[in-house]
């Protein structure tokens, strides 16, 4: 009898395509939304992400929800980014206990490692001291109380239909793409099919603890942005200076987008997840 896996954040960009591809494998899956807007190929509960979630009959809960950081970072907004993350997961371990549930695959991001320079970073380096690398800490430590858990540690996700390629598609279409601030920070990509894929490789292959989900090929933000002009065939002249960039976004641009993380996905790679594109150029062709 196929598995039940519920995803919390299933009707998001990304809970989207990992319902579909887990439902392609065979898996029955439960969506959890605060939205009534739901699929009619796949069952739905609604949870608000605040009290008793109803985890009765799933076997394993992957959660994928928390607000997003791209964006400036008030005294507000960082409330909410620890409810959406460490609270959230806190009641979803509270309700696994209650049900059962034996495994937990959660979100988790490279911003753990805070800014490390030319460091490169597997799974067992220590986490970072800045405000992002202790969100994301707190998070794992929540997700760390279910019996068993995977912490996600994902980088920029790449694809074609929403995520950090469709709004630095349209910049670089208009030729004004450019390195943000020196362009030497290293950048930890990965393309959404990859992403689909290691989290269905890690649910499987019951890799527990952190995994670095990134593309092998690390690239500085400088290659970046030259590569994803010429496969748009666009220039890349522009640069948008750190001081304009922290005066507009303040520690999001610090810790987001100046931060230089050499991540390199060696848990995947230890264990033989296959790589459809693993290389940066493959993956703007097929983005582009």
């Amino acid at each position: 009898m196929a598995r039940t896996i519920g995803i919390i954040g299933a009707s998001g960009w990304l809970g989207r395509h990992l319902s579909n591809a887990l439902l392609g494998k065979g898996y029955r899956v439960v969506g959890f939304s605060r939205s009534e807007k739901r699929r009619q190929e796949m069952d739905w509960r609604t949870w608000s992400g605040e009290g008793e979630v109803d985890l009765s009959g799933i076997d394993v809960v992957i959660n994928l929800a928390g607000e997003s950081i791209d964006q400036r970072w008030t005294e507000a907004k960082k409330k909410q980014f620890h409810e959406s993350r460490i609270g959230v997961t806190e009641e979803i371990v509270r309700g696994m206990k209650k049900c059962g549930v034996p495994r937990l695959l959660n979100a988790s991001a490279v911003g753990i490692y805070g800014d490390q320079g030319e460091r490169s970073l597997s799974e067992m380096v220590e986490p970072g001291n800045n405000y992002l690398a202790g969100l994301c800490l707190a998070w794992e430590k929540a997700a760390n109380g279910a019996p068993e858990s995977t912490f996600l540690r994902t980088g920029v996700v790449l694809g074609k239909d929403g995520g950090a390629w469709q709004k630095m598609r349209k910049v670089f279409k208009l030729g004004i793409g450019g390195n943000l601030g020196s362009g030497k920070q290293w950048m930890p990509w990965i393309h959404l099919e990859d992403e689909v894929a290691a989290i269905a490789f890690c649910l499987e292959e019951e890799i527990t603890g952190p995994v670095n989900l990134v593309a092998p090929e690390s690239v500085t933000n400088s290659e970046f942005t030259k590569m994803a002009g010429s496969a748009l065939s666009r220039p890349t002249f522009f640069t948008a200076p750190a001081f304009a960039l922290k005066a507009a976004l303040g520690d999001f641009a610090e810790e987001g987008l100046l931060a230089s993380q050499r991540v390199i996905p060696k848990i995947l790679q230890d264990r033989g997840f296959e790589f459809r594109f693993p290389d940066l150029r493959s993956a703007l062709k097929d983005l582009a």
